[in-house]
């Protein structure tokens, strides 16, 4: 059981920030980490070894976070915490205007661009997790992830 409360430690961070960039819920994301090792000590003994700790807990918390969207047949994006600095009141306005803006195309965004543009941008994943969670080269998740920052890019152009 040591060694099972040393896993859930050393990526307890790491999970509940993979949960955080699927849906962009605090609470949720929480809730996500919990039930996400939950399964996985319920589950260790289906660990096959064949991919990192971490990809295993992933696939893990996108399969909660995916049957928790079907079984609300919504969206979980609710509210998008403040992630900027106290500067002055007028640039944090501009800036979480910003961040609203890019948020609002990039749920338009079509699976696996969403994702991916989530996990980089918001998760702070690197590009070899994120190919890990896809079953993709890293070069692929680099490409992913620029291609659904162009189209945000030119979407919000569009938009002005």
């Amino acid at each position: 059981m040591d060694e099972l409360e040393k896993i859930c430690n050393m990526h307890y961070k790491y999970v509940k920030s993979y949960a955080f960039s699927l849906c962009l819920n605090e609470t949720l994301a929480e809730d996500i980490t919990q039930e996400t090792f939950y399964n996985a000590i319920k589950k260790i003994d289906t660990f096959k070894n064949d991919c990192k700790i971490e990809t295993w807990l992933c696939s893990i918390t996108k399969n909660i976070f995916l049957n928790s969207k079907r079984r609300k047949h919504q969206e979980n994006i609710l509210d998008y915490p403040n992630l900027i600095d106290d500067s002055t009141p007028e640039e944090n306005v501009i800036k979480d205007e910003n961040v609203k803006r890019i948020l609002t195309e990039a749920v338009k965004l079509e699976t696996p661009y969403k994702e991916v543009f989530y996990m980089k941008s918001l998760g702070d994943m690197p590009y070899s997790t994120i190919a890990d969670v896809f079953n993709k080269t890293e070069n692929w998740a680099r490409v992913t992830y620029f291609r659904a920052k162009k189209q945000i890019e030119e979407r919000m152009i569009d938009g002005e």
